[in-house]
């Protein structure tokens, strides 16, 4: 991994970094935390500009840092009997290399950098003495693994229970909730997911999802803008979800 860039006022130590890394815990699982827990957690972190295929974790290799994403998105995935199995993307808001709090000595995933973003870099050495220390730290830390393990189980069950169309629907709603921007036309998906991108993480075809795309571009519930998905209808998306 690169080290902290140097940007907006780091190297001055200016407001303007400490705000970034308000920001970035603001929107975070641990956004909770509060007081002597809340500055010690953005004293140790470092806040750092993402660039495109930047790689956050290496699978196999020691884990450096726990990544509190603010902007972008970051692909994660796993290597395993020589297939590649995609864990997700992650965007703001999100954690990511939080199976390293586990203790492993080596990841058990890789984290890239899909679109450009920032993140605040919580080093795990220093994380983990203020665990030791800090029950805030640690019961906040706790419920943010468990949401995430919560949100595994839900994905693998509308893998296994839920039809391609109902997939894509949550992949649509939950795309709009994490990378929504206000547009003209609705709500604008700031990720550019390919078709390709989509089929992967619903368990589905580019070909099906393509199909399934167009049925919604033509009744209107959506649009597409220059690679970039628009929510026409947010209302109509939602009750679709209820009704599949």
């Amino acid at each position: 991994m690169r080290g902290p860039t140097l940007g907006i006022e780091e190297g001055r130590g200016g407001p303007s970094l400490d705000a970034a890394k308000e920001r970035i815990l603001s929107c975070s699982p641990l956004a909770q935390l509060a007081g002597p827990s809340r500055r010690a957690l953005l004293d140790l972190g470092s806040f750092e500009r993402l660039a495109r295929r930047q790689r956050l974790v290496q699978q196999g290799a020691p884990p450096r840092h726990l990544v509190l994403v603010g902007a972008g998105r970051v692909k994660v995935e796993r290597a395993a009997d020589g297939r590649v199995i995609p864990l997700g993307h992650r965007g703001p808001g999100d954690l990511v290399g939080e199976t390293a709090l586990a203790g492993e000595p080596v990841a058990s995933e890789s984290a890239t950098v899909l679109d450009e973003g920032d993140a605040l870099l919580v080093p795990l050495a220093g994380l983990g003495r203020l665990l030791a220390g800090d029950a805030a730290v640690r019961a906040a830390l706790a419920a943010a693994l468990v949401a995430r393990k919560l949100e595994t189980e839900a994905r693998l069950g509308s893998l296994l229970l839920r039809t391609v169309e109902a997939r894509l629907v949550d992949f649509l709603r939950a795309a709009a909730r994490r990378w929504g921007q206000p547009h003209a036309a609705g709500q604008l998906v700031m990720a550019p997911f390919t078709h390709a991108d989509i089929a992967e993480l619903i368990g589905s075809t580019r070909e099906t999802v393509t199909l399934l795309l167009g049925k919604l571009k033509r009744s209107g519930v959506i649009a597409f803008e220059r690679r970039r998905i628009v929510i026409r209808d947010g209302e109509h998306l939602a009750g679709r979800a209820a009704a599949t």
